[in-house]
């Protein structure tokens, strides 16, 4: 189950605990991103490739698209397995040229933060003064315990993005940092390497 953020804040139980979840992992600089998600264009039914997807390693947090897609292409950020078992939160930005591309809301939670039914709160916003920087964070909600990856790939979000005009763009993880169920920084977890996204 998800929590959805909006302009007006957490809807749903336990929205003091999610509020501070969302500062603690994004920041003060990016407040501004626990208020909701981006805006979309939809039109013409367009075609988007995407190239130099790798499989997530231990420890490891990389984008997965599909090679071909109509727009907007489906963009997962997926975990490999992990060491720890008490993953609690994810947090990290996805840069990109917004000439090219544009972040589609909603996001999609994965199946990875509340595997074991618990609910989570998950925020995806671009800055209005930065539209080519998408802000994410997922996290798990309330007094309990992290999870852990056994399987090859776990979704931990789906972002939607459409396309612009043509061209090619990378998306690029920044910012990237995971925590456990005392928001402690899991220093293990690591973001990887950049995809393309071409429009034609």
């Amino acid at each position: 189950m998800r929590t959805d953020v909006g302009a007006s804040g957490v809807r749903g139980h336990g929205s003091h605990v999610a509020a501070a979840l969302c500062l603690a992992l994004l920041g003060a600089p990016a407040l501004i991103a626990c208020g909701g998600g981006g805006g979309g264009h939809h039109g013409v039914v367009t075609r988007i490739t995407c190239g130099g997807v790798t499989a997530p390693g231990q420890d490891q947090v990389e984008f997965a698209c599909p090679a071909n897609s109509v727009s907007p292409i489906a963009v997962r950020v997926v975990i490999g397995p992990t060491s720890s078992m008490d993953v609690y939160g994810i947090k990290f930005d996805v840069v990109f040229d917004p000439a090219v591309l544009t972040f589609d809301s909603p996001a999609m939670d994965g199946s990875f933060l509340n595997k074991d039914g618990n609910p989570t709160v998950l925020q995806a916003a671009t800055q209005p003064n930065d539209p080519g920087r998408l802000v994410v964070a997922v996290t798990r909600q309330g007094a309990v315990g992290g999870v852990g990856a056994s399987a090859a790939q776990t979704t931990v979000v789906t972002l939607p993005f459409a396309a612009v005009a043509a061209g090619t763009t990378s998306l690029v993880f920044e910012n990237g940092a995971a925590v456990d169920s005392g928001l402690a920084p899991i220093a293990a977890i690591q973001f990887g390497a950049s995809v393309s996204v071409t429009f034609q």
